[in-house]
């Protein structure tokens, strides 16, 4: 091993060991025993951890995960918001929690800053701004914000990226990868929910975060999309102080939507606002077919009742016409209350896996509609209206798709926001009218066209593709080159138990064979001797003993005899 490779495995072991540690001080320790990761931990972790988890104790377990993930920084952070997204796998206790993550952590040295800007523009800072202030705005795991003023006298926001942070967030994702695999190994039921493809989704999602020229791509295709419409902001990208690790934005004037007081001391109608901020997300969803997807109250701004300002856009959610036209009518069939209409939507978009029990899940479902429609409007959340469903999915083996998923996150996190600024604001009512209007324009006799050129150019290219198709199977067949593939499914851990089990066989025959060879040395008297036996014979004798006491140590542990 070169010593390279020496260094980042003894830097990825340190770290492990740090995760292991923080997440048995606050109370986890079962789950790292099922993970076989309690062994990495020295004698003194052990105890201050097992003290520090009795004091959490009063804590709920989804307190306590989240405590965990913000103390581990940025790469959990991060890993906590996005399978916040996810209600399908994550209960509902965990999302209110994951929610709350606080991406806040102490900003880097100003003197740091600057070097990380003037690497990106490979020139002094004094020629790239006339001014920045060296107390930051926001300082984040990933990034910090500060103000600026160009050299032409504006006024904007720099997002600086930390240095160094992707060589952490890269140690973190390979860490995770190993509690992956450990997962899938040793927690069968683990394996439902895939910990492996969990990884290596986040690990793409959060590289692209880390590349500040996507955001500021789609900055500017949100501001191209609402650029007709006067109650929304958003900020204009300086391209030209713009990088991968740098983004520099117009600076936005307002108040957090969250803070009610300050609003009303503005004297802000939060009603009208309520209404405004629900509106505009039904835009986004159906006229732009784009929409933010991180919907709490640090991106959305308010500058007048009439006017809102929506920035940092890392997480985008994106909506075809096809699921356009299943929201609208996902959402119409929930102010009518048909049930019915809504189990007929889910069969459509072909989500239904063949071995679903239809009549089980119609009764389940049909239970979570009437336990919410059956009370007053007041006291039903549609939020969480959403995430029972989602969760009755995940339990019929439903896969809803990621951008459905981030939806009715969505509408989660802007049901508490909007009922915080009126508690009687009604999403449903709210989203009727894009509904109806893509109803309506379904039925329109250019719809029916439309689907009918469809149809007939999709027959055209069949017919026209099946005689060179036709051909080349024939072809195949009389040239004996027509192979058909099968798939086994369920057979992968029978062969690697008949790995280990050939394995085992294997060493138990090279033991076998030690102390018959031993056997035949030491009876030779050939010379070294130990204590009047063959030096070689004994050796022998000894490296087997060691090797047969490991392989039924093994054994032992395996629990399989």
């Amino acid at each position: 091993m070169s010593s390279l490779r020496f260094h980042l495995a003894y830097k990825n072991f340190r770290r492990l060991r740090t995760i292991v540690t923080v997440l048995t001080r606050h109370g986890f320790r079962p789950l790292l025993e099922r993970l076989r990761l309690t062994g990495i931990l020295t004698l003194p972790q052990r105890i201050l951890g097992g003290k520090a988890a009795r004091r959490e104790l009063d804590l709920t377990t989804a307190e306590r995960a989240r405590r965990a993930l913000e103390e581990l920084g940025p790469t959990f952070i991060k890993f906590g918001q996005i399978i916040s997204t996810r209600p399908d796998i994550i209960p509902q206790d965990f999302i209110v929690e994951l929610l709350k993550l606080q991406d806040s952590v102490a900003p880097i040295p100003f003197s740091e800053v600057v070097s990380v800007v003037e690497a990106e523009f490979k020139r002094p800072v004094r020629e790239i701004f006339l001014k920045i202030d060296e107390e930051p705005m926001a300082a984040a795991s990933i990034a910090q914000v500060h103000r600026a003023t160009t050299l032409s006298g504006e006024e904007v926001v720099v997002k600086v990226q930390r240095p160094n942070i992707e060589e952490t967030i890269d140690t973190d994702i390979t860490i995770l990868g190993y509690i992956a695999r450990l997962a899938v190994k040793y927690i069968p039921e683990s394996r439902l929910y895939d910990p492996e493809g969990m990884v290596e989704e986040f690990s793409r999602t959060i590289k692209k975060e880390m590349d500040f020229t996507l955001e500021a791509s789609y900055t500017e295709r949100f501001r191209q999309n609402f650029a007709d419409d006067a109650r929304v902001t958003v900020p204009r990208v300086y391209w030209e102080l713009t990088g991968r690790n740098v983004l520099t934005m117009e600076r936005i004037h307002g108040i957090k939507i969250d803070r009610t007081e300050k609003l009303k001391e503005a004297g802000i109608d939060t009603e009208k606002l309520a209404h405004l901020v629900v509106d505009i997300f039904f835009k986004q969803v159906f006229d732009f077919g784009l929409f933010h997807g991180d919907l709490h109250s640090g991106n959305i701004f308010v500058i007048s009742d009439e006017k809102l300002a929506l920035v940092d856009f890392g997480i985008v959610g994106r909506i075809d016409s096809a699921m356009k036209q299943y929201l609208a009518d996902i959402l119409i069939s929930f102010v009518k209350g048909d049930f019915e209409g809504l189990t007929k939507v889910y069969q459509k978009m072909g989500i239904l896996p063949e071995s679903i029990d239809r009549a089980a899940f119609e009764r389940e479902y049909y239970d979570i509609m009437l336990h919410y429609f059956g009370r007053p409007f007041k006291s039903v959340r549609i939020g969480e209206l959403l995430m029972d469903y989602i969760r009755l999915a995940a339990r019929h083996n439903i896969m809803l798709p990621r951008d459905l998923l981030l939806f009715d996150k969505c509408i989660l996190e802007l049901e508490g926001l909007s009922r915080l600024l009126f508690p009687d604001v009604n999403i449903l009512k709210e989203s009727e009218p894009y509904a109806a209007k893509l109803y309506l324009e379904r039925m329109s006799p250019k719809a029916f066209v439309d689907d009918a050129v469809s149809v007939v150019s999709d027959y055209h290219e069949l017919l026209h593709n099946l005689p060179g198709q036709t051909g080349d199977i024939l072809k195949k067949i009389l040239d004996d080159k027509l192979r058909i593939e099968f798939m086994h499914k369920g057979l992968e851990d029978f062969m690697g138990e008949m790995d280990r089990s050939s394995n085992r066989l294997t060493f138990g025959i090279i033991v076998a064979a030690l102390v018959i060879g031993s056997s035949l040395v030491i009876s030779s008297e050939t010379a070294p001797m130990i204590g009047g036996y063959a030096a070689l014979g004994v050796i022998g004798f000894l490296i087997a003993s060691f090797l047969g006491f490991w392989l039924a140590l093994q054994i032992l542990k395996s629990g399989k005899f």
